[in-house]
């Protein structure tokens, strides 16, 4: 069984659809049952997207015909009319690549499905485009209000990371629950408790000691909830924000430039530390070193991050109302996202109570094993082969 595989998301640096769509083609690509697996993204051809700075194998037309094309995408807006024909330029053009691929199932991980002849999957992992637009940036919503209804629709299934966007497709689309499956995503063994010698390496350039920092992880932008988390940090006493720095990490997302000036006062003040987008390999450590890991996002179809901490033993302090209360069971501590005062609280008794960390490393393992990649990769190969 050939593959058809979306491969715009792992394209620089990963966030969590990219981790996701990152382990899936892993999983695939060691899958016996798997033949080959072509991979994509817009209208070019990747020889490998795995490997760090792959670079993209282009379609087969020539140099001229591109530096035409590229001319008139500078164009167009200033040509009546001919903005709206480029988008049924491009379909033409996944028409005509996508039919060559000979694939038995396409998969997109990124929500939108390009034109293919064929059986077709769509993982979608999240409705925040439909149900908080203010959340995203007008062109995406844009892109996505043109194109989302047209890929629910042509989809032979669509796979959903939770059981609670599952129901959110079902009740809010009218999608027959026979369409969509939800798969949970997955937690990578290199998640999990560390000792103070395993920890060092990696928090000594950091100047982190372990179990004397408060972690944060996520893209800076208004869906995460940074502000309202600066808020609930900022009214700790100060000899408990001396104690434990806010470790602020995360690549830039949009409509943050307030909050971005924000965490730089902080920072000048010595209680938050701000260090952007950290090499992948470091997570691992910088999330078992913490002495708790918060996550008050608004809104989220699963909620990585905050599995990523659970698995590496660590109390973990989120969100009630969304996908995260499925992925912590009863193991985190929940509060209302837009509530200052019951975020203050929960931090306070996360940086305080001794019995949650005990609690949070004697669950850990239950975590690896409830959540796999693995486990992943083989209940969507089952998807395919149900389809093909």
């Amino acid at each position: 069984m050939d593959i058809l595989f979306g491969a715009e998301a792992l394209l620089g640096p990963l966030t969590g659809i990219g981790n996701y769509a990152a382990a899936l083609l892993r999983g695939l690509r060691a899958d016996q049952r798997i033949g080959t697996v072509r991979c994509f993204a817009d209208r070019v051809w990747l020889a490998d997207p795995l490997t760090q700075g792959a670079q993209p194998r282009a379609m087969p037309f020539s140099r001229l015909r591109r530096l035409a094309l590229a001319a008139t995408l500078r164009l167009a807006p200033r040509i009546p009319g001919a903005a709206a024909l480029l988008p049924r330029k491009r379909k033409r053009d996944f028409v005509t690549m996508l039919s060559k691929a000979g694939a038995s199932v396409y998969h997109e991980p990124n929500f939108i499905l390009r034109p293919f002849d064929g059986p077709s999957v769509a993982t979608i992992h999240d409705l925040s485009i439909l149900r908080h637009p203010e959340f995203h940036p007008a062109d995406r919503v844009e892109y996505m209000t043109r194109n989302f209804a047209e890929t629910i629709e042509r989809a032979t299934r669509l796979i959903t990371v939770s059981e609670s966007v599952r129901a959110e497709m079902i009740a809010t689309l009218d999608v027959a629950p026979d369409r969509v499956v939800a798969i949970h995503n997955g937690v990578g063994p290199q998640y999990h408790p560390m000792t103070p010698a395993e920890l060092g390496p990696t928090l000594a350039p950091y100047d982190l000691e372990a179990a004397r920092y408060l972690l944060f992880v996520g893209t800076i932008e208004p869906r995460k909830n940074l502000g309202l988390l600066l808020d609930a940090y900022e009214a700790q006493p100060p000899a408990l924000r001396r104690r434990f720095p806010l470790v602020v990490v995360g690549g830039q997302g949009w409509r943050n430039e307030a909050l971005v000036d924000r965490l730089a006062a902080l920072a000048a003040r010595g209680i938050v530390r701000s260090l952007g987008y950290v090499p992948a390999e470091h997570l691992p450590a910088l999330y078992a070193g913490a002495r708790g890991f918060v996550f008050p996002s608004l809104y989220e179809g699963f909620g990585l991050p905050v599995l990523e901490a659970a698995a590496s033993g660590v109390p973990v302090l989120s969100s009630r109302g969304t996908a995260m209360a499925e992925v912590l069971g009863e193991t985190g501590l929940l509060v209302e996202p837009q509530d200052v005062a019951a975020l203050r609280d929960g931090l306070l008794r996360l940086l305080e109570d001794d019995a949650l960390a005990t609690v949070a490393s004697t669950a850990a393992p239950g975590f690896a094993a409830r959540f796999s990649w693995t486990h992943c990769v083989e209940r969507t190969i089952e998807l395919y082969q149900g389809i093909a």
